[in-house]
């Protein structure tokens, strides 16, 4: 007979025991045990200003003894109201409105409905399809997953996801030719990329979404130069709306407040999760430039439609103590420094162990692929599970890493500590890391 968990909590991997956190003290994590670990991957890319932070709980208790929840279509709240200006002013050029909901999947299935919506308002209900990339991850609802390209991911749904087209990745290091510049990449894959917009014909496609940084699906993908700017001319020329996926790089992860404003791109529809509440809540959203909202404006006069807990203040007002954090601290000048400090440790450590390779990263997001042998690209056995194996061996080292990879190799790492880390924080991270890959490499 198989044997069923004992917990009536039903956990990823069902028959796996847990540690049980007890409690967080910035980038510390204490279980019940006592055992100390350093949240190297905040948790999922999320916990951004650390655990335990006064007066984020503060915040919470005030706006719970004032008002909780009310429901969007029958009032606006103040915290709301305040939330969705703060994010606006610090969006690139027009992206002014802001929509709320819960988490980054439901953010990503709100900006398809933005996009089939924006084309409807404009007389073009044909535009139904959202072009994603190859390797990508968008979220575990059905929209966001059909969008992404994360076969490990996928299977939940069999055949009940949409089969929406996919373009290249953009990842020089797997997939540059010999030879070819960095310039040279980045053309072919753009041209790659409108290939697959037309075979698809242009008069069906509403959007393209992209992750500046791919995160999960590949660990820290950071396209060439100029891709990000090239893609947004592809859609202007074509006729596309373009959907940026910053639900990890968004909120400072990158050392600015969104990772496509540094190159100098304003999507038509960006969407935010994780950072903006730093995991105190579950909040998450996306940003719409002036002409998607005038559509609506002009046409039906509605927007897509939310969920029951969008814009709910108490999440809003936990948000806004979060930025609170991130602006009088000057938190992102904390990420570009210890950002620095973090990659030149990275790639000292990846001399020291040689199938540790092609480190990337950019702010205090990073990661790095495992190699079947040292010089190559070629990666381990996929049956080894080379990333969720390292993953454990850095938790009994007391170091959270989270496992990502193109699926199904299963061979990066990504290293996303939270924002607030410390210089002796970070060397600390390091040497937990360098324990583990020395174990690592002697079992190898």
């Amino acid at each position: 007979m198989t044997s069923l968990p004992t917990s009536a909590l039903l956990k990823q991997t069902v028959l796996a025991e847990y540690p049980q956190v007890e409690y967080g003290r910035g980038v510390y994590l204490y279980d019940d045990q006592g055992h100390q670990y350093l949240d190297g991957a905040s948790g999922a890319m999320t916990a951004s200003i650390g655990h335990g932070v006064a007066e984020v709980a503060d915040a919470i208790r005030a706006q719970a003894a004032t008002v909780a929840f009310t429901y969007r279509t029958q009032f606006t709240n103040a915290p709301a109201e305040r939330l969705a200006a703060r994010i606006a002013a610090h969006a690139p050029d027009d992206l002014d409105y802001a929509f709320f909901v819960n988490s980054g999947s439901e953010a990503t299935e709100y900006a398809i409905r933005t996009a089939v919506g924006y084309w409807r308002e404009r007389g073009l209900p044909a535009k139904t399809k959202v072009l994603s990339r190859a390797v990508s991850y968008h979220g575990m609802t059905m929209g966001a997953l059909s969008m992404s390209g994360h076969d490990a991911r996928r299977p939940d749904y069999g055949n009940l996801l949409h089969p929406f087209p996919v373009a290249p990745p953009a990842h020089a290091w797997r997939y540059a030719e010999a030879g070819e510049t960095e310039a040279g990449y980045c053309s072919r894959t753009i041209a790659e990329f409108e290939a697959a917009v037309r075979a698809e014909d242009l008069d069906t496609i509403a959007a393209v979404i992209v992750e500046p940084i791919v995160g999960a699906a590949g660990g820290a993908l950071v396209p060439p130069a100029g891709y990000l700017s090239a893609l947004r001319e592809m859609c202007d020329r074509l006729g596309i709306l373009m959907i940026a996926d910053e639900v990890i790089t968004g909120f400072g992860r990158t050392g600015d407040w969104f990772a496509c404003g540094s190159d100098d791109v304003v999507p038509d529809v960006l969407v935010f999760g994780k950072g903006v509440s730093g995991g105190y809540a579950a909040v998450a959203g996306a940003l719409l430039r002036r002409h998607v909202v005038e559509a609506f404006a002009a046409g039906s006069g509605v927007a897509p439609f939310g969920h029951t807990f969008s814009g709910n203040p108490l999440g809003a007002a936990t948000c806004l103590a979060v930025l609170d954090v991130l602006e009088r601290d000057a938190v992102l000048e904390n990420v570009r420094r210890r950002g620095r400090q973090l990659e030149a440790g990275l790639r000292q450590l990846a001399q020291a162990h040689p199938r540790m390779a092609d480190v990337r990263g950019r702010g205090l997001l990073w990661g790095f692929e495992f190699t079947a042998e040292a010089g190559t690209t070629r990666a381990p056995d996929p049956a080894r599970q080379t990333a969720t194996a390292f993953t454990e061996l850095c938790s009994r080292h007391g170091l959270i890493v989270y496992p990502a990879g193109i699926a199904p190799l299963n061979n990066a790492i990504l290293i996303t500590p939270p924002l607030t880390i410390t210089e002796s924080e970070i060397a600390d991270l390091l040497d937990r890391l360098g324990r583990a890959l020395e174990q690592m490499e002697s079992a190898w």
